[in-house]
Formats: structure tokens, sequence, C-alpha cells
């Protein structure tokens, strides 16, 4: 660009007269030196005063490469009147500011504001298209000549830094006349615009891609992540016996007192393999119904810019299954040319903690019970909690902890997020009217020392834990591995994948013993209740085989291939209870025939979805029948048409089959901090509840077929609800 096309903005600012090609002063450099401009530009305006004659060779500019030179000179100058103004303002603010510096600032502003008032006069660019030039500017209200931002337009996925904007510029700079050099294209950066999560998409609603996808809190925010391991490293850690004796040293023999133990013990880290794969097919059928200012790739089969935004999502959903995964995981070897479960892949917090209790085989390397089964944590034996025993529990299990780590203040009690809002109002209600009564508290009431943590996704669980801030952590190889996606096109599609390592468990856990009744609880490190799913939870089984009941004793069927006949109980203990639900009827469900282990039922067993049937195993293997029913059966139930049923003698129910429109107002005989669970019933008249009056709900609820309401009452004679489904 001429540098001729300048002058008409420099002389704005120093107020001279565009016919006056005298010189600049010295004082005029010292004024377009404070303006900010380098001394190459005055050095440009002097040669140009010298010899205007050099530039009037060049090819004439056209009116608008004019026009936008003098724009970025008015640009510069308004941006140094914002930054004087806001500097003049904080300094009216500041009390002990100078009254000679907030008169010299206002100087410069009236002096700034007189040169955007000369610039701004300046003749205007005519956008109509000229004889010889180039149409308008088609971006209009947009800076075309911002060398840092595209456009002038905010945000890091304008920023110049990125290759593609700097093509963009260049492309819309041509269209206009002016010059500008761009880099060629490359392949695609893919790390960069991941970082740019969105960017091509903020746009008019009736213009962009909608993603509903949210990202979960981080398990790493209470359980750190560290990265550098590999599968079978081996923490060591020491267990101290006790040293100390009264002094003796002037009649006893040394080798006859010498007293204390250093008891080693290793833990040997799982580092569990996951991966992701995924073939995107040919994109080429969404180019008559896709967003025409995002198809970059115009005929192309391959639209990577659309799986660009595609991979940016993803990486979304990767972190929200690992969180979830790192919490209630329970790893089960694949097989191999088969996808696999999410949560199949590793094991979580709660399976980890489950087998130190419930014993695992011991896998480390060369290890004294190396290949025998191991136990570590000998679980106290609490009540199941309740809202209305919440508290007590917490202070309980707090109190069996040794003292000697219990008072260190560095124990923490880990706890599903669902627990927080009932120990709230469990303190809340017994202790609110307390003058010292702090609401909110994230410590164990009796014992400020121990802090309270909650366990997101953990809403399955009653299982509570302790142990030494930072003893559990979340392991890793290499940190951010799983998004480091590898692409590879495969003719008209493209395949892309990760692998990486992922572990969660502790540094210490205790002693590992392979008789579990030696256990006495002095040599463990991680302390928990002696329940682990929350109380009416029911497992999913896996399709097309028979149920399980190795983690948990409710399991509850999904949709299989076709009709499944159950034929076992894999891991079964005998004398142990065990729930079975259908989740799945018809083409899609289970049956059970009364022979073989399960020829001493009364009848087979052809449930429809809901339906429940209780079994236990006996020492011979065979599988006895304790109950059979709808999953609402066994629970009391309220008299038909009954609005103000009572609550005496259980904390489950079922509501009536109603003949008429009912609306429960009111509970009798209820206990207060007792969770009362309200199973539905039937289909027409169902029972209703209405929030509002006795009950304090999140909205209205309809207690139809399969659904329930959780409450409890408080002693202002409330029910506050707890959950539904």
């Amino acid at each position: 660009m001429k540098f001729a096309n300048f002058i008409p903005a420099i002389f704005g600012i120093l107020g001279r007269d565009e016919a006056n090609a005298e010189l600049l002063t010295n004082e005029e450099r010292a004024k377009l030196e404070g303006y900010g401009f380098s001394a190459t530009v005055i050095q440009n305006v002097d040669a140009y005063l010298k010899n205007p004659k050099a530039e009037a060779g060049k090819k004439e500019d056209s009116a608008d490469r004019r026009v936008a030179a003098v724009s970025a000179v008015l640009a510069q100058v308004t941006n140094q009147l914002e930054a004087v103004t806001a500097e003049r303002d904080a300094l009216k603010a500041d009390k002990e500011a100078s009254a000679a510096t907030i008169s010299a600032n206002e100087a410069k502003i009236n002096d700034l504001a007189q040169k955007v008032a000369a610039l701004s006069a300046l003749p205007e660019q005519d956008n109509a298209r000229s004889a010889n030039g180039p149409a308008g500017n088609p971006v209009a209200g947009l800076d075309i000549t911002n060398a840092q931002q595209l456009l002038g337009m905010e945000g890091t996925y304008n920023s110049m830094e990125r290759a593609y904007n700097k093509r963009a510029r260049a492309a819309l700079m041509a269209s206009q006349g002016y010059e500008a050099s761009a880099p060629a294209a490359q392949s695609v950066d893919f790390q960069t615009l991941q970082d740019d999560l969105g960017a091509y998409y903020r746009r008019p609603w009736q213009e962009r891609v909608i993603s509903l996808i949210e990202m979960v809190a981080s398990i790493q925010d209470i359980f750190p992540e560290e990265g550098g391991h590999q599968d079978l490293d081996t923490l060591v850690n020491v267990f101290l016996g006790e040293f100390s004796q009264a002094d003796t040293s002037n009649k006893s023999e040394f080798a006859k007192v010498v007293k204390g133990s250093f008891d080693f013990g290793t833990e040997t880290l799982r580092m569990y393999g996951v991966m992701f794969a995924f073939r995107f097919p040919s994109l080429k059928d969404l180019e008559k119904s896709w967003i025409g200012y995002l198809n970059r790739e115009h005929s192309n089969p391959v639209k990577l810019s659309f799986i660009e935004f595609l991979l940016a999502e993803t990486a979304k959903a990767l972190h929200n299954e690992q969180q979830n995964r790192l919490v209630n995981g329970v790893r089960k070897n694949p097989d191999p040319n088969k996808p696999g479960k999410s949560m199949d892949a590793a094991d979580g917090i709660y399976e980890y903690i489950r087998k130190r209790v419930d014993g695992y085989v011991d896998f480390t390397p060369n290890g004294g019970t190396t290949g025998k089964t191991v136990y570590q944590i000998k679980p106290f034996v609490l009540p199941q909690i309740t809202a209305g025993n919440i508290g007590e529990v917490f202070y309980q299990g707090t109190s069996m902890i040794p003292a000697k780590y219990r008072d260190t203040g560095r124990i923490v009690l880990y706890v599903p997020s669902w627990m927080i809002p009932l120990y709230n109002r469990y303190n809340e209600t017994h202790y609110g009217q307390n003058n010292d009564y702090k609401a909110g508290i994230d410590y164990v009431k009796e014992f400020p020392g121990v802090k309270i943590k909650a366990v997101s996704n953990a809403d399955s669980h009653g299982r509570i834990f302790w142990t030494f801030d930072g003893n559990i952590k979340t392991f890793t190889d290499v940190p951010g591995e799983m998004l480091k996606f590898e692409l590879q096109v495969d003719i008209w599609s493209v395949n892309v994948w990760s692998n990486w390592k992922e572990s969660i468990q502790a540094s210490a856990v205790g002693k590992k013993y392979t008789d579990p009744t030696a256990m006495d609880g002095s040599q463990q490190v991680i302390w928990c209740n002696n329940t682990d799913f929350a109380p009416g939870y029911f497992m999913e089984a896996d399709a097309d085989k028979n149920p399980s009941v190795l983690l948990h004793s409710s399991v509850k069927t999904v949709a299989n291939s076709s009709v499944l006949t159950i034929t076992d109980i894999a891991d079964a203990q005998p004398g142990k209870v065990i729930t079975l639900m259908c989740g799945a009827d018809g083409g899609n469900g289970v049956e059970i025939k009364n022979t073989g282990k399960f020829d001493l039922l009364s009848a087979e067993w052809k449930p429809a979805k809901g339906d429940v049937i209780k079994l236990m195993k006996r020492a011979d293997g065979k599988f006895i029948e304790l109950s059979r029913g709808n999953a609402s059966a066994q629970f009391l139930q309220f008299a038909d048409d009954e609005t103000t049923p009572s609550l005496s003698g259980a904390s489950e129910f079922v509501t009536g089959l109603n003949t008429e429109e009912t609306v429960i107002t009111d509970f009798e005989d209820a206990i207060p901090m007792v969770v009362y669970t309200i199973h539905g019933n039937g289909a027409e008249n169902a029972s209703k509840i209405a929030k509002g009056g006795k009950f304090v709900l999140s909205e209205d609820v309809t207690l139809s077929q399969g659904k329930f309401l959780k409450l409890v009452k408080a002693e202002d004679g409330k029910f506050y609800e707890v959950a539904r489904g």
C-alpha cells in the first residue's frame, strides 16, 4: 500500500491542512511518538514530505485503500483515547491521586478527542462498485485490515495465529484489491481445532449445530491425578510396631529389651488399557442439508471440518465416561473383535474398595501372597444410612477409627454426593436452634478435623469410607493421552482412535491377610462401612447371560436378543438372599424353568416387566424360592382411594388401585427423620401428590405403576422430597 494513503490521517492528528506539505518539526515528531507511532513510520512521513513524487509514480491506489489506512489510524487513536479515559476515571476514584495527574490526563483526553473528530471527518468510503475498482467491502462493520484478529472478531479461535484464519483474511483482502501473504494449506492441525471447541458454531440459531452434552465434574478434583505409571508398578509402604518403653538401661541387657517392628507392605498398581475407536463413513450426503459456511471441503466426501467438531464433542463424552468409570467401573476382560462397554474397561474406586473388603487374588509380582485371595479392609458394622440416622452413622464410624490416625487432621470421609443434602438436613433439624450452629458444614460435626468430601456419580452406592487426604489417586501413563486422537483417511472414510491407561487406587491400604478372621483393623489406613450399594438398587445383568451376584445381590435383567432361560445364578453364596427383577418381557425377556438347579421352585417363572423373585442357594447348589410377585407386591399397600394413608409399621408402601381421582394430602403416623418410599400402582386414577401444603416437592407427582417417591418428615411436620423415579 502507498504510504501517501496515511498522510491525511497523519495531518489530521497534527492539525495540519492536507495541502501543507512542510517537513515535520521536532515538536510534531515528539507528538507522533507520544501517540505510539514507531520511528519507521515517522521516517516514512519525512521521506514522503521530502519527495512526494517518489510515490506518485506507483500504481494508483483505490479510494478504499486510502480510507482503510485512515481507518487504521483512527482505530489506533480511538484506542488510545479509551485507555487514557479509563486511566482518568480510575484516578478520579482514587482519593489519593494528585489533581495534577488527573489534569494531565484531561488534557490528553481533549487532545485525542480532537484528533478522533478530525479523522472521523475525513471522506468515507463509497461502497458502490466503481468503473475500475472492485466491489465494496462485503463485511460491512468488520475490520478487514485487522492483523491480529480475523475481521476484528474476538476469541482465540479468530486469532491470526491460526493458519486457516490467515488464509481467510488473505482471500477477503484479495477480493477488495489488497495484497496479503498467507501460509500454504497444510495438513489440518486437529489439536488446535480441538482447542477451538465450537469456534465455527457461534452462529445464529438456525445455522448452528446444537450440542446438548455437558462435561461432568472431575473425580480428579478430590483424587488427584499422577502420571508416568505403568502396569504393576509397586508402591512400598510400612506399618510400624510399638517402640518406646520405660528406661531400664542401667539394669537390662540390650538384646533382651529390643522392641519394635517394621512391617513392610506393597500396593501394586493395576493399570487398565482403555481405547476409543470409531470410523466416520463418507459424509458426502450431508452436503444437501449441511451448514454451507462450514463446508470447506466442498465436493470432497471426507468432511474433515465436520469431523473436527464431532471429535471435540466426542472428547466431552469420553471425559464423562471416564469420570463415571473411575467411580462405578468394574473391569471385565474384553472379547477380541467385539465392542465392549465403557464401564467394563477398568475398576472404579468402589469396586477397588469392595475387593479389599471381600477379597481378591493378589497379583503382586513375587510377593509373599501372590496368587492367593487376600483381604485388606475390615469394614465397620454400621446401620444402613437413612435421612434419620445419617449424622449418627457418620459419628459412629469416625469414632471407630484409631485416634492416632483420626486426630491427625488429615483424615477425610468420602461419601456419595446424594448423602450431602441429607446430612445438611439432619444437622439443621438437630442443631438448627443452637446459636452457634453453622449451616452446610463440610466436616463430621463431632470431629471438626475430619473433612467430608462428596464423590460425584455415586448415586447407586451406600458405602462411605475414610482415609488420609491424598492417599487415593487417579493414575495414568501420559496425562491427556485419552484425547490424543490418531486419524487415518481410508479412501472415503476416516478412522480415528486413541489408546491410554488409567487407574484409581490407594498408595496404602493395609496388611494383606489370607484369613479374614485374623483381621483386627489395626493395620489398615482405609476404613469403610459394611454396605456397598444403596437400598433398593438393582444392578443390571449382562444380556444373553445367566445373571451374576458377585457385586450385588439384587439384579435386574435387561433386554436379550431372544427369551433367555436362566439355568444358574453365578457367584451365588449359600444362605444369602438373591432378588431378581425382570427388566424386559416378551421376546426379550427371561424365564426360569423348574428343572435342574431350580427344580425346587413352586412353578416355572415367566415374569412380566417389573416382576420379582427372591431365591436362596442351598449348600447342594440348588435354589430355594422364597417369594415371587410384582416389584411393589413386597410392600404394604394403602387402601384404595385413600387420601391420608398411615405410614405405621414399615418404611416402604405401594398406593392402592383407586376407583376415583385420588390426591394424597397427608400421611398419618409418620416418624420424623425416617425416609419413606411410596411406590406407584395402576394407571387410571393413580394417586397424586401436589407440591405445597404438607409436601415440599420439586414438582407435582403422579404415582402410576413403576414410579416411586422418597420422602422424609421433618420436625416442622412437613414431608420433604428426597428422591423420585
